[in-house]
């Protein structure tokens, strides 16, 4: 990401290109669990599933990139860095907080449980498939918007930081102690913001 007002267009399809890259690994495990309990092809049911989960992180997207935009026009140095360390600063107390609340943990539990979302909110047919996708995805955007949004902050091109991200979202919702690492990131992140005002005093 670089600074300058360049077109909304190119900005969007950034972030549509990262979104979809970092949450693939997260989606899987729900695509898997769809298939297994689809009635009819597994192809026939992720496909609108997946399509309804794109279209919730397709927002988000549109939404940072109309942010991203904002910022530039204002000259405001995208990604922050030490440039602008009072807003990456903030960027990741954001981040960092709100790995604390019941939101996060709400949302995160739901991301960890595939199966018993589709058991108990199964509709059938393709746009039933496809309203399923869409719930999941706007819980998996509760959970993960935050984070995501920390690309302001070091940039999507960099793939030390955007690779420790999504490793961090994939951890918290696939793997068994996933759950425990909710706030041990969160002061994690939190920490971060104050080194990055003391690097830049």
């Amino acid at each position: 990401m670089t600074g300058g007002a360049g077109p909304y267009a190119p900005l969007l399809l950034m972030w549509l290109a990262m979104t979809g890259v970092m949450m693939a690994p997260v989606v899987l495990p729900w695509l898997r669990a769809l298939s297994r309990l689809a009635d009819a092809g597994a192809l026939s049911s992720v496909g609108p599933f997946a399509g309804g989960y794109a279209v919730a992180w397709a927002a988000f997207s549109a939404a940072l990139a109309g942010f991203h935009l904002s910022l530039s026009r204002m000259n405001i140095p995208v990604p922050f860095g030490l440039e602008a360390p009072a807003l990456s600063a903030a960027a990741l107390w954001l981040a960092g907080g709100f790995q604390f609340t019941r939101l996060k943990e709400a949302c995160l539990s739901h991301c960890r449980s595939p199966a018993g979302y589709l058991l108990t909110h199964w509709r059938s047919g393709l746009a039933g498939h496809a309203r399923l996708g869409f719930g999941h995805g706007l819980h998996c955007v509760g959970c993960c918007w935050a984070l995501m949004a920390l690309a302001l902050v070091a940039g999507m091109i960099d793939l030390v930081w955007m690779g420790l991200l999504m490793a961090v979202m994939v951890a918290e919702t696939t793997l068994p102690f996933g759950p425990r690492l909710r706030k041990p990131v969160g002061a994690a992140l939190l920490a971060a913001g104050a080194i990055v005002l003391i690097a830049a005093s």
